[in-house]
């Protein structure tokens, strides 16, 4: 009964942080890979942005950054634009796992020391990522990692939010 209600309480808790059609939590973070390279949640409105959540020693997180690589690459990143926030305790594990899977730096990296992001969107685990269109808005939520098949239902869905309003 007690691990009904724990489950139940954090059931209610999610919801309410993390919702569809909510704005988009201001922010301004470093690069990950350079601190004195800073971007902010106002720079990224007028594209969509899938903004991930993770963390060097999370499988489901090294799982999906090869298919977020791909995925990258198969969009101009005018319109679409993967912001990846790391929360590694020390950035340099974060830098070693990235390298390791995106030479060619494709994704855009930040890092939040504080967990300010997590902390605030009440994140229950590691990867969460946040399809927000071009206004800001909170258009899905995906808790745990993406696999081929959840990638190619979100490429469906950025396709209809990048043609939206051009």
């Amino acid at each position: 009964m007690k691990k009904m209600i724990l489950i139940l309480m954090m059931s209610l808790s999610l919801v309410a942080s993390l919702k569809k059609g909510d704005k988009e939590v201001e922010f301004k973070l470093p690069g990950l890979y350079n601190s004195s390279t800073v971007v902010d949640s106002q720079s990224l409105k007028g594209k969509v942005v899938l903004l991930n959540m993770w963390a060097s020693w999370c499988s489901g997180c090294q799982h999906e950054m090869p298919l977020f690589v791909k995925l990258q690459k198969s969009y101009n990143k005018k319109d679409f634009e993967i912001v990846l926030v790391n929360i590694d305790t020390h950035k340099e594990n974060g830098i070693d796992f990235l390298e390791s899977v995106d030479p060619d730096k494709v994704l855009t990296a930040l890092y939040d020391q504080t967990k300010y992001l997590p902390k605030t969107y009440k994140v229950p685990g590691m990867p969460t990522s946040l399809l927000i269109d071009k206004d800001g808005t909170i258009v899905d939520v995906y808790i745990g990692s993406f696999d081929e098949e959840s990638i190619k239902k979100l490429q469906k869905e950025i396709e209809l939010l990048t043609k939206s309003s051009k």
